[in-house]
């Protein structure tokens, strides 16, 4: 019974790893095609890891390097990529000024 116990046990616990694997597997996948992106947009290595910095830059550097050979080899020209937008223009509180009012109420009441 004991050993029934010790080998579920086990067993569960292998399969968690798998798991975990799987997750960390995907990760560096994401980082790899990322970095061929930046690599194929003609975008620089630097510039890839300031917009994605939660993204290990091992796994960028990595795709980055994979997709520089492939496109060597295979003397493919790089792809410009498209313009950033312009950050969002903050709104300008418009300040009225106690003197621009007191003449137009001046000339309201007739003074």
């Amino acid at each position: 019974m004991r050993r029934l116990i010790i080998m579920l046990f086990g067993l569960m616990t292998l399969t968690g790893c798998d798991k975990v694997m799987e997750v960390v597997n995907k990760q560096q996948a994401n980082g790899k095609a990322i970095g061929a992106a930046c690599r194929h947009s003609g975008r620089a290595l630097e510039d890839c890891y300031r917009r994605n910095i939660r993204i290990p830059k091992a796994d960028i550097f990595a795709g980055w390097k994979e997709m520089n050979e492939y496109m060597q080899q295979k003397k493919i020209d790089v792809i410009a990529p498209p313009e950033d937008e312009p950050a969002p223009a903050e709104k300008k509180v418009e300040k009225t000024d106690a003197s621009e009012e007191k003449p137009a109420e001046a000339e309201k009441t007739g003074h």
